[in-house]
């Protein structure tokens, strides 16, 4: 039987709004699954123009003429260290920018406020000129009232930057700070903030009722500790050094992190296996030296003894030189899916369980987010 119906004019959009809403708003590609990629792109600004973000955008564009059209003009505008003159002028259609490490972030600044309300995510480089960006844009935080992705290396600015965040910037989703954060006493809330990246922080009290994603790099102050224990119960990511507050029971996946799909905790093997039904799925491991061997990696996954476990992450960077193929083959051999971060932004997927052993199949990044 022939099936000649088309498809409503109505889920044509809603397809296309899944599909190219996402290459203006990068914090919709953030799931538990895609998080630690996530959260290396917004980590490395410096090396952030090889994204896949851009990739599917490029995708996109290839399909049709008409595909071509929905994509629009690219959304993406990275300052790289070259001579001012060399830059060409900064599109409307712009709604992320990338500042390096290296360049002028004041003069950066001063060229995007025609942006308006299109800027959606900026991400600043670890650079000198970190401060003098921030106060432009804490001068007058209208001017860009749909900003919802922030990553930044200094909260050193001359207005107090948390209390700015909360006031100025209400639609604010993911932030990232790459350094180490001192606030002043009293509270902050993030109402909207759904992914937070940072190195450390203390002397206030941070509260995200809608956080989602985590990852706290060192957690050596009470103030970091108390926010975990705070928010684990909500979380679906969490990466970074489990505080002792949270207790010393064996088994913290039922008391403390419910409805954690992604766990990037230290001392996981230690914390017992997540009981029948919880929603625990993907590990991202953290090696202790740049000499990791394959039987290391499954010594831990072992250890975990998670059966329901579906992907591992991995810096490949991290493994003893020339194992890389053993890795990939002890996965493959227990269905497990790696998933290699290499230089701390391309990424590779590898299937557990490929048709045939002498084809090595990669599949990109995934794309389509979950609403």
């Amino acid at each position: 039987m022939e099936f000649n119906k088309k498809i409503p004019t109505e889920l044509w959009a809603m397809i296309i709004d899944f599909i190219v809403v996402p290459l203006r708003h990068p914090h919709l590609y953030c799931k538990p699954e895609t998080f630690p990629q996530y959260d290396e792109i917004l980590w490395n600004v410096d090396t952030s123009d090889k994204t896949p973000f851009m990739e599917d955008w490029k995708r996109v564009r290839v399909v049709c003429k008409g595909w071509k059209y929905l994509a629009g003009a690219n959304p993406w505008f990275f300052f790289k260290e070259r001579p001012w003159a060399d830059y060409p002028e900064i599109p409307q259609s712009t709604s992320i920018v990338f500042i390096s490490s290296g360049v002028n972030g004041h003069l950066a600044m001063e060229r995007i406020p025609h942006l308006k309300g299109n800027l959606t995510t900026l991400a600043l480089g670890s650079h000198s000129y970190d401060t003098n960006a921030l106060d432009i844009l804490f001068e007058n935080p209208s001017t860009f009232p749909n900003l919802q992705c922030l990553a930044v290396y200094s909260t050193h600015t001359v207005r107090p930057f948390w209390r700015v965040l909360q006031d100025e910037f209400p639609n604010l989703i993911s932030l990232t700070v790459r350094s180490y954060s001192r606030g002043t006493s009293g509270e902050c809330v993030l109402k909207n903030l759904e992914i937070l990246s940072i190195f450390s922080f203390s002397g206030f009290r941070l509260v995200c009722p809608s956080l989602k994603h985590l990852h706290i790099r060192s957690s050596r102050w009470y103030t970091e500790s108390l926010f975990i224990k705070e928010h684990s119960q909500q979380l679906q990511s969490f990466m970074g050094l489990i505080p002792p507050m949270l207790g010393r029971e064996a088994n913290i996946w039922s008391s403390i992190f419910p409805n954690l799909v992604l766990s990037g905790c230290s001392m996981m093997s230690e914390r017992g296996v997540p009981p029948p039904g919880h929603p625990l799925r993907h590990l991202r491991l953290f090696p202790n030296d740049n000499e990791w061997k394959p039987e290391d990696i499954m010594a831990e996954i072992d250890a975990f003894g998670f059966p329901e476990l579906e992907s591992v992450h991995i810096n490949m960077n991290h493994l003893v030189h020339g194992t890389a193929d053993d890795l990939r083959a002890r996965c493959r051999k227990r269905g497990i899916r790696l998933v290699e971060i290499v230089d701390g932004i391309r990424v590779a997927v590898l299937p557990p369980q490929p048709k045939k052993d002498t084809i090595k199949r990669e599949i990109r990044f995934r794309t389509l987010p979950r609403r």
